[in-house]
């Protein structure tokens, strides 16, 4: 098997070349990282081939910056780019932040931006994968991933697309610790849209174990930190487990004080690790002090992990885990890159899994349209995936699906087509947009600030 990464000089590929090495039953004979960015696809992928020599692996490491050859004859490809690099999204913050608008970089105006900017390049890899590598999935990581999702099945010439993202993989981690049950014992149901969900039930043995848990929230939040963004009044109200990025529609407000706060978005918080990482590790590398090189990204990669959402839900810069009680547990599932190759091993090895994915609604969730892409759980096997019907979905939730998937439609459609009014209406329908005078705003300094990445609005006649 072949597998091809799309952004290979991303931070993340390193620990995707190493997940690939706690699977035993996979087996590749060529994995190729592609990305135009040439000095650092070199660094990250030197990085990879250590780690390829460290683990004795038995596949042809290879990097590229030739789209068509890294994904010809490819089985399956992973994309996690990024247009416009990590200044990008800080721009996408600020941008948001300056109207008194929540600026994250998947949810609310900072996703649509960078969508804007990541959707044409995608659609254009999506043709040429259809034309060298006809059979293989995509698995797109690439965020903002639901806008991702829709744009490629709605546009994409390629169809065999599959979107993923791991944090129903992160809700089912916490609730095996907190019952103390390993993760192949637990079904944790979910529906709602890529950062936008919710668990309405949680079964082991038959038995949905749900209303306990709620009864219990707050040891559940101390057990998991994610949990603690809530007030257990908020969570016993609607009778369902929420989705992290879930606080960002529930706490707008307080996240937009929190952020100002801090003084510092996320994106520049990125920028200042990665930058001299990036610097650190290049210098290392050229000496070949791979292992040096190896230390430094793992531990400078882990320190900004344990700051995720620390600045938006508190105001301040720190370690998200310190308070949370410790609980021993063996059988955790791994991030992002564990549950890409579960995707794998379920299609490859027809190991019949049920597994959280972005696909076609098809009239999984009743409300939705069909050519919608929810979040919904799967069963995955070598035939692909075929989503679990879900049904009605309640009208708690509802309340945020339905405008939310109202953006993502017109957003794709202002992308792909480079239609200002729909990126316009895109973002006066957004629940954390104030104002059809606050959308106008934004979608100008956006189409200001990332002119050249935004081709599809060149000879538009546009005033900005």
């Amino acid at each position: 098997m072949k597998l091809t990464i799309l952004g290979g000089a991303g931070m993340r590929t390193p620990l995707l070349i190493e997940g690939l090495f706690k699977q035993n039953d996979l087996h590749f004979k060529e994995v190729t990282l592609f990305d135009i960015d040439e000095e650092r696809l070199s660094v990250m992928g030197r990085i990879s081939r250590f780690l390829v020599d460290k683990y004795q692996g038995d596949f042809i490491l290879s990097f590229t910056t030739d789209i068509k050859e890294a994904v010809r004859g490819a089985d399956f490809i992973f994309s996690a780019i990024r247009v416009g690099q990590e200044e990008g999204r800080v721009l996408d913050e600020q941008i948001a932040l300056k109207y008194g608008v929540l600026g994250q970089e998947t949810t609310g105006p900072g996703g649509f931006a960078m969508g804007l900017r990541t959707i044409p390049v995608m659609l254009e890899y999506s043709r040429i994968i259809y034309e060298e590598a006809p059979e293989a999935w995509l698995l797109n990581f690439t965020n903002p991933a639901g806008l991702m999702a829709q744009a490629l099945t709605t546009y994409g010439k390629h169809k065999k697309v599959i979107g993923i993202c791991d944090a129903h993989a992160g809700i089912k981690n916490s609730l095996c610790k907190f019952l103390k049950v390993p993760h192949t014992d637990l079904q944790v149901t979910y529906f709602g849209l890529n950062h936008l969900g919710w668990v309405p039930s949680v079964y082991e043995k038959g038995v949905d174990r749900l209303p306990e848990i709620l009864d219990r929230y707050e040891h559940l939040s101390r057990i998991s930190h994610t949990f603690r963004f809530f007030e257990p009044e908020l969570i016993r109200n609607m009778g369902m487990l929420p989705n992290e990025y879930l606080y960002y529609f529930y706490y707008a407000d307080q996240a937009v004080t929190n952020i100002l706060q801090s003084n510092q978005t996320r994106g520049e918080q990125i920028v200042q690790l990665n930058r001299p990482l990036l610097e650190r590790v290049s210098d290392l590398v050229q000496q070949d002090r791979m292992e040096e090189a190896w230390a430094d990204y793992k531990g400078t990669l882990d320190a900004r992990g344990s700051t995720y959402m620390s600045r938006e839900t508190t105001g301040q810069i720190h370690d998200v885990h310190e308070e949370e009680e410790t609980v021993e547990l063996s059988f955790e599932e791994e991030g992002y890159e564990g549950l890409a190759l579960n995707i794998i091993r379920s299609i490859a090895n027809n190991k019949q899994q049920i597994l959280t994915l972005n696909v076609p609604n098809n009239g999984t969730i009743t409300q939705l349209h069909n050519d919608d892409v929810v979040e919904v759980p799967c069963l995955v096997n070598k035939n692909g995936y075929f989503p679990i019907n879900i049904g009605d979905v309640p009208d708690f939730a509802l309340s945020l699906i339905h405008p939310v998937k109202t953006y993502e439609r017109l957003a794709v459609e202002c992308a792909v087509k480079g239609d200002y009014q729909a990126g316009v209406n895109a973002l006066t329908v957004h629940p954390l947009v104030p104002s059809f005078t606050s959308a106008k705003a934004m979608m100008d300094d956006y189409l200001t600030a990332h002119q050249k990445h935004l081709p599809q609005f060149r000879d538009k006649n546009i005033n900005v």
